[in-house]
């Protein structure tokens, strides 16, 4: 029976492919690395057929008898053609080495756990006024945060916050901010980003234990060339709703031996207009953007790799919070050594060491009506510092070791200083001097059980260490936990295993088991004094909190032809001690409702599914869409969970020649009636937006980028928007991408 499925489906894609009577197979890895490359595109020239590479990297495609050109491609790398000769009933081996490339505008998305490429978005065309968010928004089952129009807030399945961990560069920082004004992801320039690791759930656990998922920025890194060679770009925006003005620059220096990086950008924007052309205050702010990155090449089979990111942001305003913040910064350095080949079963190592200070202030000196009627500010820290080492080992691609060893140290402060009129300034302790040392243990095993099936098996364990180390901080938790130390240690272990199965050639299959644990956040155990607005509440943390734990089932499949791909996933988590914020008392100062203290909510559920399709009408027409659907309930509480999207649905229509690209893409949501009541959550209204853009190639190295967001000058806030702001009405925007092709080189 599967036999003649597959028949049958060969028949339905190819058209032509009943006179097939030979076979081209091969694999495809990176040339850097000498891993497969999954999801790669296998097409054959001025022929309407095609295939992709399954987890390991491997393809076959049946041909009729001749002489073929066959290019292979995938985002992030520079695409490969081959020649092939197919004879009569034989078996012809084409395999491809790509090389890593850097793409301007396009961004290669890895979803770990299903271990596909995620492709299809890279035919979401961005332009020069893109942000991270805006990228990581596109990607099924996520979305974001809005506390004003910067920094938005990445959610994974509804997930964010301390049940996602975000690296860059696989290198853990931790916000500085007790409101999470500024999460990881707005301290990375678009610019600067080479790709987005996504794992959903416990589904990727290599950067650390999760419940929620993980996401990790990749930068763009230096490159070699045969011979030595300097690349640069300019690039100037401007975006009339919010009046932003966007700079933006790079350069590479490549050589056999050595390369180096640089890239920056400036970005300043005013307060922004919603559709009925209210301005809404503080929405404005001013960042600035430098990466630096060096690549040596000791040897055939080694590198060197040092990179540095600073990052500051100044006046950003927040239209959903009392508050604002006067500045923001990151500095961060990482230096690793890569290197393969050191044994027959070791095939590649590296090791990594790493750093990073980010400094955080909120204030409201520009407010003019006052929170407590009085003014202050709010300053934060966070100093982490870490290592890892990797090992890839296996004598053959059939089956692989991964091991990981990684060790982290990071320290948080906060406070906040009040200035009552007519006395002397008080302070209050939030974060009291929390410092943590955890160790993790991480081991992946992947294999080939038959052609059609791998089996992929994931464990990791972690040891957390914190403890309270600031006086101040301690007496003040003291008055509600006088018998602890404020000292705890945690042991987590999370588990995953993925079984992958071809039902036919173009249908894989995947199901995966997970459980996941974390441990509580800085806030969730030792946060003392923290104002949430949604719910007006001030938050008490519970150093006695258990660590919160997850069991996760999903089914993923994914369907390709040379018209295009789709995918359907099927999820579902059951977390046990939930943490949660519970009512504790109704008492409090005129300007809050009440108390509320972090506990253990209980048991939770959230299941969903997340569908998309790509598909290509001609050479010229590509049409992209999905739907992400979401239902949760926290059990004990009788209630749903808070910040759980609606059913949202995407879709963009792309038409692309040689020299230019149009698109219109949309973005809508159901109304979200199954709201957090005791989380104090507001039903929304459903919306739909509408954007058209464009791109055009006037001459070699110079392209004129322009579109209209909002095209049908929508009013309408998302349901995890803060406060309920509107979001921008129609605006336009244009910018010019300048490059040395310009000069001829």
């Amino acid at each position: 029976m599967q036999l003649i499925s597959k028949y049958l489906i060969i028949l339905i894609l190819g058209g032509n492919l009943a006179a097939q009577t030979g076979i081209v197979a091969g694999q495809v890895i990176d040339r850097s690395t000498g891993l497969p490359l999954v999801g790669a595109n296998i097409m054959v020239q001025d022929f309407n057929l095609g295939s992709a590479t399954d987890l390991t990297g491997r393809y076959s495609m049946m041909l009729k008898e001749g002489t073929f050109q066959i290019t292979c491609s995938v985002i992030g790398y520079a695409p490969a053609t081959l020649g092939v000769n197919i004879a009569t009933t034989s078996s012809s081996t084409l395999n491809f080495e790509l090389e890593p490339v850097t793409i301007e505008s396009k961004h290669f998305i890895h979803i770990q756990g299903e271990k596909t490429s995620g492709h299809m978005l890279g035919h979401l065309q961005q332009t020069n006024l893109s942000t991270t968010e805006n990228l990581i928004s596109m990607i099924e089952g996520v979305s974001l945060i809005a506390r004003g129009s910067y920094a938005q807030e990445p959610t994974i399945r509804g997930m964010s916050g301390g049940r996602m961990n975000i690296t860059i560069n696989g290198m853990k920082s931790f916000g500085a901010c007790t409101d999470r004004m500024d999460p990881i992801t707005s301290y990375v320039e678009a610019d600067a980003l080479n790709s987005i690791e996504i794992g959903k759930g416990a589904l990727s656990i290599q950067n650390g234990s999760t419940v929620g998922g993980s996401l990790n920025l990749t930068m763009k890194q230096p490159q070699y060339a045969p011979k030595n060679l300097s690349q640069w770009h300019i690039k100037g925006g401007f975006d009339a709703g919010s009046k932003e003005r966007k700079f933006s620059f790079s350069w590479n220096k490549k050589t056999p031996g050595s390369g180096i990086s640089l890239s920056g950008a400036y970005r300043k924007a005013k307060d922004y207009a919603d559709a009925s052309g209210h301005i809404i205050s503080y929405t404005g702010f001013e960042k600035m953007n430098l990466n630096l990155g060096y690549k040596k090449r000791l040897n055939q089979e080694s590198q060197l790799l040092l990179e540095f990111v600073s990052d500051d942001a100044y006046n950003v305003g927040y239209s959903a919070l009392p508050m604002d913040v006067g500045y923001a910064r990151l500095r961060m350095a990482g230096l690793s050594l890569k290197t393969r080949g050191i044994s027959p079963h070791i095939l590649n190592a590296e090791w990594k060491v790493y750093g990073n200070a980010i400094d955080h202030w909120m204030d409201d000196s520009k407010r003019e009506v006052l929170f407590m009627d009085m003014h202050m500010d709010m300053p934060g820290f966070t100093r982490t510092a870490g290592s890892y080492v990797d090992l890839l080992l296996g004598r053959d691609q059939r089956s692989m070791l991964k091991l990981r060893s990684d060790y982290y140290w990071t320290s948080s402060y906060a406070d906040m200083v009040m200035y009552p009129e007519g006395s002397s300034p008080m302070e209050m302790v939030t974060w009291p001097g929390v410092e943590r040392w955890n160790m993790g243990q991480f081991m992946e095993y992947q294999s080939i059980i038959i052609p059609d099936m791998n089996v992929n098996l994931s464990m990791r364990y972690d040891l957390f260490h914190s403890r309270a180390t600031n006086e101040m901080g301690q007496d003040e938790l003291h008055i509600f936990y006088p018998g602890n130390n404020l000292e705890r240690m945690d042991h987590l272990l999370s588990a995953n295993a993925h079984v992958a199965y071809n039902i036919v050639d173009n249908w894989r299959s995947i199901l995966s088991v997970a459980s996941g644990q974390r441990i509580p956040t800085v806030s969730e155990a030792y946060g003392y004094y923290l104002y949430n607005p949604v719910d007006g509440y001030l938050y008490l943390g519970n150093p006695d909190l258990p660590v919160e734990t997850s069991r996760q089932i999903e089914w993923q499949n994914n369907l390709t032809s040379s018209a295009g791909s789709m995918s359907l996933n099927l999820y579902f988590y059951k977390f046990e001690h939930y943490i949660f914020g519970q009512t504790m008392s109704e008492d409090a100062f005129s300007y809050a409702n009440g108390w509320k203290k972090y506990i253990d909510g209980g048991s939770a559920q959230i299941s969903g599914l997340e569908w998309s399709v790509l598909h290509r009408f001609s050479p010229h027409f590509i049409f992209q869409g999905g739907v992400n659907y979401e239902a949760s309930s926290l059990d004990d509480f009788q209630d749903f969970l808070p910040l759980i999207p609606p059913l949202e649905v995407h879709g963009s229509l792309t038409y692309e020649r040689r020299r230019f690209w149009v698109q219109m893409d949309t973005r809508g949501a159901a109304a979200q009636t199954n709201n957090s009541k005791v989380s104090g959550e507001n039903s929304t209204p459903a919306f739909l937006a509408i954007n058209l853009k464009g791109e055009l190639d006037i001459l070699p190295g110079l392209k004129l980028n322009l579109g209209i967001n909002n095209l049908t000058n929508q009013l309408y806030h998302e349901h995890l928007d803060w406060g309920d702001i509107y979001r921008p009405g129609r605006s336009g925007f244009i910018s010019l991408t300048l490059n040395n092709g310009i000069m001829g080189q």
